[in-house]
């Protein structure tokens, strides 16, 4: 019991001194011909902080080789896939048009009501991480959210998967995965933020 009520009157003397300390620091700024200075430069703090540019997506590296490789893509109606295996996370990896650049790709959830993924199909999930694939099928244009990152992917119908290559040039980092790259600019409860520089 004594105690507590020593503690409280400890904290009260404490925020006692406290508040004279920013009453007598108020008393000299305002006071100061430095007050009209710290005022403008506290405002201009604020306002650069609201025109802070909005999140981007994590982006994609792509390579001189890369780059050639899908300048050299043939057109057709398909899409290619680069598979991202990150338990627990349910997304099936990046999916864009051909000829078009990695960093316009999304991140997809695979419908597999027509085709099992290749992993899938063959019962080894995850074994063809970082696999290229020219992909048959359609965004149905919904957003599936994947509960374990929190977060709404787009839903890719899956018809049918070839292998292009067990193992392409790289278009991510090392740690890409276990740093969890694929999020960065990217809050959780929303949709995946567009590239800056598609």
């Amino acid at each position: 019991m004594f105690c507590r009520r020593f503690a409280i009157l400890h904290r009260l003397s404490l925020f006692d001194h406290r508040t004279r300390f920013v009453r007598w620091l108020e008393s000299r700024l305002i006071h100061s011909p430095t007050h009209s200075f710290a005022l403008s430069l506290s405002a201009l703090v604020l306002l650069l902080a609201g025109c802070a540019t909005p999140p981007q997506a994590a982006s994609l590296m792509e390579s001189p080789a890369v780059a050639q490789q899908i300048a050299a893509e043939p057109v057709g109606d398909f899409y290619i896939g680069r598979r991202v295996f990150a338990p627990p996370f349910a997304i099936w990896g990046y999916v864009r048009s051909p000829r078009q650049s990695w960093k316009t790709a999304k991140l997809v959830i695979l419908n597999e009501k027509f085709q099992f993924a290749p992993d899938r199909a063959r019962n080894q999930l995850g074994s063809d991480n970082g696999s290229e694939y020219r992909l048959y099928g359609n965004f149905s244009g919904d957003q599936i959210y994947d509960a374990s990152s929190g977060r709404f992917c787009a839903e890719f119908v899956l018809k049918r998967a070839e292998l292009v290559s067990a193992n392409p040039d790289p278009i991510w980092s090392p740690y890409f995965i276990r740093d969890r790259q694929m999020f960065i600019g990217w809050q959780r409860g929303g949709s995946q933020p567009t590239s800056a520089n598609p």
